[in-house]
């Protein structure tokens, strides 16, 4: 059976932890649906409920990623990077494959926190770490592999190296395709790379395929989707960098992301 979450990796028979993985993931569906208020209160509930589990090894550090993450998201840098490296940390030094599953899942979110702090080399290094643990492990972790293959692709084109991306992404598409379905917004942002990637020797039709890709994501997943704001992000940086202002203020009427850009 294929995983959807990475969480889904480690089994257990006690039925507090399948609380505790419930809680989590409705946490995580709060925090994908642009809520991360909710999300936050959520994790904290299954932060102090981890800590009583039997298996409060796996479930702790997993708890400390999830709230870094949302910490991200809220603008709370410095907190993020401490609950990443904390969390990170402890799901690194365990050997098994279920933890190393949640520790390359981390990796993947870690990455962001680079994007976002302005050091996409970092970024670039934590996504194919992320890519290289999640390879060795079977068809089960199929959607994790296919989503940090994703994101490294989305990296590398931010850092210029589109032929490299270009190679990767069908990889991504193909796996999405045939586990999460073209339903999934995961798979509406792989083939959003692609596009990019296809059209990189045209600025003007990359351009037009970008906000037509991020206009059918928004129409999806709703305007405050976390992959939809990043993608929105580094565009307003790129209309930015080419003194493309009157373009940015006109899509700010379509997209509320933009609007501190």
């Amino acid at each position: 059976m294929v995983r959807k979450k990475a969480i889904d990796a480690h089994v257990s028979t006690d039925p507090k932890f399948h609380h505790w993985k419930s809680r989590f993931k409705a946490a995580t569906g709060a925090f994908e649906m642009g809520m991360p208020a909710e999300a936050r209160t959520l994790v904290y509930r299954s932060m102090m409920e981890a800590e009583g589990l039997k298996d409060s090894k796996f479930a702790v550090p997993v708890c400390q990623v999830g709230l870094a993450v949302i910490s991200m998201e809220q603008g709370k840098q410095k907190e993020a990077k401490e609950l990443f490296e904390k969390g990170l940390r402890a799901l690194e030094h365990q050997t098994e494959d279920d933890a190393q599953e949640a520790y390359a899942a981390g990796l993947r979110f870690f990455a962001i926190w680079h994007e976002n702090n302005h050091d996409l080399e970092e970024a670039e290094k934590c996504c194919r770490q992320s890519v290289d643990i999640l390879k060795k492990f079977g068809q089960e972790s199929a959607v994790q592999f296919a989503y940090s293959l994703s994101d490294l692709c989305y990296v590398l084109i931010r850092n210029g190296k589109l032929e490299e991306a270009e190679t990767l992404i069908p990889a991504a598409i193909g796996i999405l395709n045939v586990t999460v379905g073209e339903d999934d917004p995961t798979y509406d942002w792989a083939k959003m790379i692609y596009r990019i990637c296809l059209n990189k020797n045209d600025e003007a039709l990359w351009m037009e395929n970008f906000e037509a890709s991020v206009n059918h994501l928004q129409l999806k997943v709703g305007e405050k989707n976390p992959n939809l704001v990043r993608a929105l992000s580094a565009y307003a940086e790129a209309l930015k960098k080419r003194g493309m202002t009157e373009k940015l203020e006109s899509m700010k009427e379509n997209f509320t992301a933009l609007m501190k850009a």
